[in-house]
């Protein structure tokens, strides 16, 4: 028996979606991160409006995302993670040909966000695109697929 106690409180911390879709929120900078394709990361601050949706349509300006949290907290405060987001091969002016695009974050037990927003027309493919909260060690958490579809975009 307490070999199966022992097992039940090394069991990771889970990670909930709460929620997800269209998002709108306040950016409060950028951070340097070379492994997305325009070398950035915006830095967002809430509250965040989620319109439910995992239907995308890509435009300048559109931004997407999950809303997330660490449900299982026990002793764990803050969760080291990863966000990956897998997506249709993605050209960037440099050179690089690019399915997958991550940085680093953190779970806690309040809401946080990740997200994706259309900077560059080079970023506008079409296909499915995944938001993938991994550990450090790379295994996947919890994930959210979208549909992307790139035109169709009012003109600005």
């Amino acid at each position: 028996m307490s070999a199966r106690l022992a097992v039940a409180e090394e069991a990771p911390p889970i990670i909930e979606i709460v929620d997800w879709g269209l998002t709108s929120a306040k950016e409060v900078g950028s951070e340097v991160s070379p492994d997305t394709p325009t070398g950035l990361n915006r830095l967002v601050e809430g509250p965040i409006d989620v319109t439910r949706t995992t239907k995308i349509h890509a435009c300048i300006g559109t931004s997407f995302g999950i809303l997330y949290r660490m449900s299982a907290v026990d002793d764990v405060g803050v969760l080291p993670i990863t966000v990956v987001v897998l997506h249709p091969k993605i050209s960037t002016p440099d050179g690089r040909l690019m399915e997958q695009s991550s940085w680093p974050d953190t779970a806690v037990s309040q809401r946080r966000y990740a997200g994706w927003v259309f900077e560059e027309s080079f970023e506008l493919v079409s296909g499915s695109w995944t938001i993938s909260l991994r550990d450090m060690s790379g295994k996947e958490l919890n994930s959210k697929s979208f549909s992307v579809i790139a035109g169709n975009c009012p003109i600005s």
